[in-house]
C-alpha cells in the first residue's frame, strides 16, 4: 500500500488542524474525561470485530478523534493536578511529531546518528542543569520506573562485584545477599524494581521517616551497622505526596562512614528524583536537594517539570561502566557497519528497539534555556504555595504537609458519621466531575487525603484561584 505526497499532505494537514483545535481548548475544557473507560470501550466494542477491508487514512483519523475525545482527560491542561504531570512545551511537541515522521530506531545500532547525537547532547545539558559530576552519563527511557530499574541494575552489578560475585554471569542463585535500604515513604516503584531485579521484597530494609516522609539519618546509620555486605540505599528527592526531600548530606555522610569501614564499592546511593531533582535548577529551591550530587545514580522524568511529551524518563550515573555491564547486548547484525567514537545511549538501557526520545528533550531544553527551566520550577513552587493558602482558608479543609515544593496534601473533614475514606473518594470524584481542576486521592500518614501537583508550564495564578474556589464550593455542597 503506497500513498503519494498529496495524500500525505492532506492527512497530516487534517491532523494538524485537529491537534491545534484540541490544544486551543485545554484552558477552557473540563480537566476530566466526559466518559469513563468502560463507556469508551463499549463504544469501540459496538463497532464489531476487526474489519476485513482496510479504510482510507483520513476516515481512520476522523473516526479516531470522534471515538477518543470523550475519553480524553485534559492532562496537558493548566488545572490538571494529578500524578505530577506537566503539559507539553511547543518545541518539544513539534520535535515529538518530527520524531514520529523520521521513524528512527535509537537502539544499539549505529544507523541513526542524529538520534544518538541529540540524545547524548541533551543528556549532557541535563547533567549540567542538575549540577551533577562531570563523569555522569545517562540515557532516556520510557519513564521514572524504568530509570529506577536501570540504575538499580547497575547498583546490583557493582555491589555484588565488590563482594566477589559476577551477577551477569552467575545470576542471583548463591549470590551474597544485597540489602536495599529505603524509607517508609519511598515510592512504590522502588518495591517493583526490587522485585523485577530478582532481589525480592525481603531484601528491603525499611527505616523510619519523619512526619513529612523524609528518611531519618540516625535510622540509616543504625541499619547500616547491622551488616557489612553489599548495600544499596534509595533516597528520595521529592516525596510523591508531601514533596519533601530526604536529607542528602547526612545520608551521604552515613554511607561514607560505611564505605570507610568496608570495601567502598560495596555501597551505592541511588536518588529517586522523578520530579524533585529539578529543584536543583532554581535558586529558590536548590537547597532542598543539596547533596544529591554525591549519589551514585539518579532517576528523573522530563514529562513532569520539563513539560516534555510522555516517554522521557532519564537514568543517570557516575558509574557508566556498571550500567553498560548490566545492560550489555551483543549481535553482529546490530551494527550498520559504520563506526563512531560516541557512546551509543542504547547500550545503557534495557530496550533494544527504542524511540528517538532525544529530539524532544533537546528541543524542550533549547526552548527553555537554563533560565527558563529555573523560572518554571520557581513559578510552579510558588503557585503550589498559593493553592495551599487558598485551600487552607476554607472551613473544614486543612493542608497537612509542609508545602516546600510543588505538592499540596489536603485533608477534608467529613460530615458527622461519614467514613473518611468513602467521603474523600466521593469528594475527589465530585471535584473531577465538576471539571475545573483534577486532583487525585491519596493516603497520607494513614489518613485519606487529596493530592494536588503543580507542574504545568501553562498554569497561572488565575488557574489556582479558579481551582481553589471550585474545590471549596464542591466540598461545601458535598458536606451539606
Amino acid at each position: 500500500m503506497t500513498h503519494d505526497d498529496a495524500e500525505w499532505r492532506e492527512l497530516l494537514s487534517a491532523t494538524l488542524e485537529r491537534a491545534v483545535e484540541y490544544r486551543g481548548s485545554l484552558a477552557s475544557r473540563p480537566m476530566s474525561a466526559s466518559q469513563p473507560t468502560d463507556a469508551v470501550l463499549a463504544t469501540l466494542d459496538a463497532l464489531g470485530p476487526m474489519c476485513v477491508e482496510g479504510r482510507p487514512p483520513g476516515d481512520v483519523l476522523r473516526e479516531l478523534v470522534t471515538l477518543a475525545t470523550p475519553g480524553l482527560a485534559s492532562m496537558a491542561g493548566p488545572r490538571f493536578f494529578g500524578w505530577v504531570t506537566g503539559g507539553t512545551l511547543p518545541a518539544a511537541l513539534a520535535a515529538d511529531w518530527m520524531t514520529s515522521a523520521w521513524d528512527q530506531n535509537a537502539g544499539p545500532a549505529t544507523g541513526a546518528p542524529a538520534a544518538s547525537a541529540f540524545e547524548v547532547q541533551a543528556m549532557r545539558w541535563v547533567v549540567e542543569l542538575l549540577g551533577l559530576p562531570d563523569v555522569t552519563r545517562g540515557a532516556l527511557v520510557s519513564g521514572a520506573t524504568l530509570a529506577n530499574f536501570s540504575a538499580l541494575a547497575a547498583a546490583r552489578s557493582q555491589v555484588l562485584a565488590a563482594a566477589g560475585w559476577d551477577v551477569e554471569q552467575e545470576g542471583l542463585a548463591g549470590a551474597p545477599g544485597v540489602r536495599v535500604i529505603v524509607g517508609h515513604e519511598r515510592h512504590d516503584t522502588i518495591d517493583k524494581v526490587v522485585r523485577l531485579l530478582g532481589l525480592g521484597k525481603r531484601a528491603l530494609a525499611c527505616i523510619d521517616a519523619d512526619a513529612q516522609g523524609r528518611m531519618q539519618p540516625a535510622a540509616l546509620e543504625r541499619e547500616l551497622e547491622r551488616g557489612s555486605g553489599p548495600v544499596i540505599v534509595c533516597a528520595q528527592a521529592g516525596n510523591v505526596n508531601s514533596g519533601a526531600f530526604d536529607p542528602m548530606p547526612a545520608l551521604c555522610d552515613a554511607l561514607e562512614r560505611y564505605r570507610a569501614k568496608h570495601t567502598p564499592e560495596l555501597a551505592w546511593l541511588h536518588v529517586d528524583g522523578a520530579f524533585g531533582l529539578w529543584a536543583r535548577t532554581a535558586a529558590s529551591t536548590r537547597d532542598l536537594a543539596a547533596g544529591a550530587e554525591r549519589a551514585d545514580s539518579w532517576a528523573t522524568d522530563g514529562h513532569k517539570f520539563l513539560n516534555l511529551p510522555y516517554d522521557s524518563g532519564m537514568v543517570l550515573t557516575r558509574h557508566p561502566r556498571a550500567l553498560r555491564r548490566a545492560m550489555a547486548v551483543h549481535g553482529a547484525y546490530l551494527s550498520s557497519g559504520s563506526t563512531s567514537a560516541v557512546q551509543n545511549p542504547g547500550a545503557l538501557v534495557p530496550e533494544l528497539s527504542r524511540r528517538a526520545r532525544g529530539f524532544a528533550l533537546w528541543a524542550g531544553l533549547r526552548q527553555l534555556g537554563q533560565r527558563g527551566v529555573s523560572d518554571l520550577v520557581t513559578r510552579c513552587s510558588a503557585l503550589a504555595g498559593e493553592l495551599a493558602r487558598a485551600l487552607g482558608a476554607v472551613d473544614g479543609l486543612a493542608v497537612v504537609n509542609e508545602v516546600v515544593f510543588n505538592q499540596v496534601v489536603l485533608r477534608a473533614e467529613p460530615p458527622h458519621g461519614a467514613a473518611p475514606d468513602a467521603f474523600i473518594r466521593d469528594l475527589v470524584v465530585a471535584i473531577q466531575r465538576e471539571g475545573t481542576c483534577y486532583p487525585t486521592p491519596t493516603v497520607w500518614r494513614g489518613t485519606p487525603a487529596l493530592r494536588f501537583s503543580v507542574s504545568n508550564a501553562s498554569t497561572t495564578p488565575a488557574d489556582i484561584s479558579r481551582s481553589a474556589t471550585a474545590v471549596a464550593r464542591v466540598y461545601t455542597e458535598l458536606r451539606g
